[in-house]
């Protein structure tokens, strides 16, 4: 009986070791991810890296792995997609060490995500990360000249339909109906919340992250869960259209919750617009 009991059971734990030394390599491998995209309103190549849902995770020590790795993409720009903060702690170290490096590479963006949001009592983002040379753009739009072009970069920190008068609101509105005669950039956490309101939109590409990347990648499935879409989400990672819209949503870089990552490494993305 033992001999048979043992028989069961050393294969069962052979299979969950070798399932969590797998987790652990997919939860703490970085990949960099690459897409090109084209546009009539662009006549040069801009090149950009977007980053998110970091959640206080460390890359080496003060992130000096995810730094390097950002640092050889060589970008015009740098986009931060929100969730650098944890919102079961007030400690933002980790995103005020992080933000004064990038921001040495490259001008530095950033939009406020849910655990931001969940924290905003307690932290004052934006004198944060204002103080660190990066810039929040807090339901807010910056214009940005590179390589002789102008490119429209805008914030939308929240969802716009909560309330009637809001902020997220306001800008919204003013931000997808203003003509744009250069190309044009949404960073917005979410992207579940996007697909019924950019129709009429007059934006060129939309930067998302929150997901996760579904957790755990199931091979021709698809991502296993993500935050507000729940099991088997549409838009777990990758490039989606919505509505003639170009949506990039990246797997970001860190977790909020004890759930190792499956087929699914942490990602620093990289755009190139041409």
């Amino acid at each position: 009986m033992k001999k048979a009991l043992k028989f069961v059971i050393l294969p069962i734990f052979t299979i969950v070791v070798a399932v969590v030394i797998y987790g652990l390599y997919c939860s703490n491998t970085l990949q960099v991810k690459n897409y090109s995209i084209s546009s009539d309103k662009i006549n040069t190549q801009i090149r950009f890296v977007f980053i998110s849902d970091l959640h206080c995770k460390e890359y080496g020590e003060k992130n000096c792995e995810l730094v390097s790795k950002i640092k050889e993409q060589n970008p015009d720009f740098i986009a931060v997609g929100g969730d650098m903060v944890n919102k079961f702690s007030s400690d933002d170290r980790v995103m005020r060490e992080l933000l004064p490096q990038l921001a040495d590479i490259a001008p530095t963006y950033c939009v406020l995500g849910n655990h931001e949001l969940l924290l905003k009592d307690k932290i004052d983002f934006k004198n944060e990360i204002n103080s660190t040379g990066a810039k929040l753009l807090d339901n807010e739009s910056v214009t940005l000249e590179i390589n002789g072009e102008k490119i429209l970069l805008g914030g939308l920190s929240d969802y716009p339909y909560y309330n009637k008068n809001t902020n997220e609101k306001r800008f919204w509105e003013d931000f997808k109906s203003t003509p744009k005669n250069h190309y044009t950039i949404l960073l917005h956490h979410q992207p579940e919340y996007l697909e019924g309101i950019v129709q009429d939109s007059n934006i060129d590409l939309i930067m998302c992250g929150h997901t996760h990347g579904g957790a755990v990648q199931i091979p021709f499935v698809g991502g296993l869960f993500a935050p507000n879409q729940g099991f088997f989400p549409k838009y777990d990672k990758g490039e989606f259209d919505i509505n003639g819209i170009k949506m990039i949503v990246s797997a970001g870089l860190g977790d909020a919750y004890p759930v190792l990552r499956m087929n699914n490494l942490p990602e620093i993305t990289v755009v190139e617009v041409n």
